[in-house]
């Protein structure tokens, strides 16, 4: 039987954050990206989407370095949407009775933030305070830098990697490089591509996924939701952005 040798980028790393549980997105990602040195994940695997299970177990498969979002750690805890808004309380109760009691376990477990060394260079994977009130307009774009110093300028780390905004993002503080990702599973930033970070030969650098929305949107319109969840969901992911 013939080997393969399989070539690996031994310094390319992946970058993503904010799945939200979107299969779709996710496959794309693995089939354009192979093989890569390793895989960061910097939160919300789940939430909001339709396929939760799956996309979890993908992660867990091939992903080492992975932090907790807002909406995987909420889970476990989760059992009255009173006090919710409808699209928080409809979608965490819909992903918490897709997946078994480990899973939720595995996902309010995870650290809120991670520190790794890798080739010489330092990342820091952590998310936009405060996560649960993170918002399109609450990006890196238009953060103050004062606020930035607050919140980065105290860590040992080169590349500080953030979840949470769905708009992709990079910001100088001193030496240090703030980035955002954006959105893999569920883009805000006006364009319904997802995107992911790559770090390559000691650059970063963000790149968009070309993906017909149209198959995530029809599994949401599966889910018993809402039919308001379920219009504003598929508008997001259709359009690639919140609608009023």
């Amino acid at each position: 039987m013939a080997r393969i040798k399989i070539a690996y980028h031994t310094d390319r790393i992946i970058i993503l954050g904010d799945l939200h549980a979107n299969w779709e997105a996710l496959l794309l990602l693995q089939q354009v990206e192979r093989h890569p040195l390793a895989v960061f994940c910097l939160g919300d695997t789940v939430g909001y989407g339709p396929a939760p299970k799956r996309c979890l177990d993908a992660m867990r498969a091939t992903t080492k370095y992975v932090i907790g979002g807002w909406h995987d750690k909420a889970l476990l805890d989760f059992e009255n949407p009173t006090g919710l808004n409808d699209l928080l309380g409809e979608t965490w109760a819909q992903t918490r009775a897709a997946l078994p009691t480990a899973d939720l376990d595995y996902l309010a477990a995870l650290p809120t933030a991670l520190t790794i060394e890798l080739n010489g260079t330092r990342f820091h994977l952590t998310r936009l305070p405060p996560d649960d009130q993170t918002t399109e307009t609450e990006s890196l774009i238009t953060m103050p830098t004062a606020r930035l110093q607050e919140y980065f300028g105290q860590l040992e780390a080169e590349i500080i990697l953030v979840g949470g905004p769905h708009i992709p993002s990079m910001r100088q503080l001193g030496e240090k490089l703030i980035v955002c990702p954006g959105s893999l599973g569920q883009p805000r930033y006006g364009i319904p591509e997802p995107t992911f970070a790559v770090w390559r030969n000691g650059k970063l650098q963000i790149h968009h996924l070309h993906y017909q929305p149209l198959a995530t949107a029809r599994k949401l319109a599966m889910l018993p939701l809402s039919a308001e969840t379920n219009s504003h969901l598929q508008a997001i992911i259709m359009k690639g952005y919140a609608p009023d």
